[in-house]
């Protein structure tokens, strides 16, 4: 049966390389803030009625940490519209329709604090207060209730710091510190943040498994193993541009000690292994991932 599927957000970072990559069976209706506003429950209604998709990637959402801090605390704004609000539209019509739903999340939903840290299970509880979370990864939180409450046979799939080898909008996680390093103006990275770097290719072949086997539950759509910014920027920079120690070690918690600044994990990261074996594949490392990615991207200077 050739799937019919909704993707919301597809002209941004994943959600167009998920276009890119999806499985040749698949018809895609790609939208985004232009062409969809999912804010508009009238209008969520009417496209998913009109449109029939068999099922639906919910990549959409408002990503500005530091903007959604300026929000914090209301029940207002970019971030809770178009995170919580948005997001219900979406699960709430798409339930009421019998349509499949995989929420796209991040890792940002979880402290990764002292008390309590990562890399976190994909049955890991999420915190009840907002406490050490920045306002974005709250309404994240908030969407991923929204999503279990309204549609049970949905999926949610995590992320974390996601990276492509090319892209015509902003840079990603990979490709912010090979433009910085260029200019030479690369800053020092953090050597006491734990992460886990998300291959975007790796994110697609996922999506498109579980867009087969509508799988419901939560997913962690990771490379295996924890990095911090300041290995992964040096091994980057060792595989794309034969230099080595180019990278200047940075601390998280001296950053965060300046009052004001956004919360960020500090002890974070996702662990995949209960993905790997519900859907049959294999995440590669982020060391793997990064010799993928400057394959690609000297595959392109070759052809260009």
């Amino acid at each position: 049966m050739t799937e019919r599927l909704l993707v919301t957000g597809a002209s941004g970072l994943v959600g167009s390389r998920f276009v890119e990559l999806k499985s040749p069976d698949c018809e895609v209706l790609p939208t985004d803030i232009n062409t969809f506003d999912i804010t508009d429950r009238a209008s969520v209604e009417k496209f998913i009625s009109e449109n029939k998709p068999t099922a639906i990637i919910h990549f959409a959402g408002y990503t500005d940490v530091e903007g959604a801090e300026k929000e914090r605390g209301q029940e207002s704004g970019p971030a809770w519209e178009v995170n919580v609000l948005g997001t219900r539209n979406i699960a709430e019509t798409a339930a009421k329709n019998g349509v499949y739903m995989i929420h796209i999340s991040t890792d940002f939903v979880f402290k990764g604090s002292e008390e309590d840290k990562g890399p976190y299970p994909e049955d890991k509880p999420l915190p009840t207060d907002n406490n050490g979370i920045g306002w974005y990864g709250w309404t994240k939180k908030l969407a991923e209730d929204e999503v279990r409450k309204a549609h049970p046979n949905a999926s949610v799939a995590r992320i974390s710091y996601p990276f492509r080898a090319s892209f015509e909008g902003k840079k990603d996680f990979a490709r912010s510190i090979l433009a910085l390093y260029e200019a030479g103006t690369l800053y020092p990275l953090f050597s006491d943040q734990y992460l886990t770097p998300a291959f975007i290719d790796d994110i697609a072949k996922a999506l498109n498994i579980l867009v087969n086997k509508k799988i419901p539950g939560t997913f962690h759509l990771v490379c295996t193993g924890v990095a911090t910014p300041f290995e992964f920027g040096n091994y980057l920079l060792e595989k794309a541009k034969g230099v080595k120690d180019a990278v200047k070690p940075g601390s998280l918690k001296e950053f965060m000690s300046v009052p004001g600044r956004t919360p960020k994990p500090m002890y974070g990261g996702l662990l995949n292994e209960k993905t790997e074996s519900v859907l049959g594949m294999k995440f590669l490392t982020w060391r793997e991932a990064i010799d993928e990615l400057v394959k690609q991207i000297n595959s392109s200077k070759d052809q260009a």
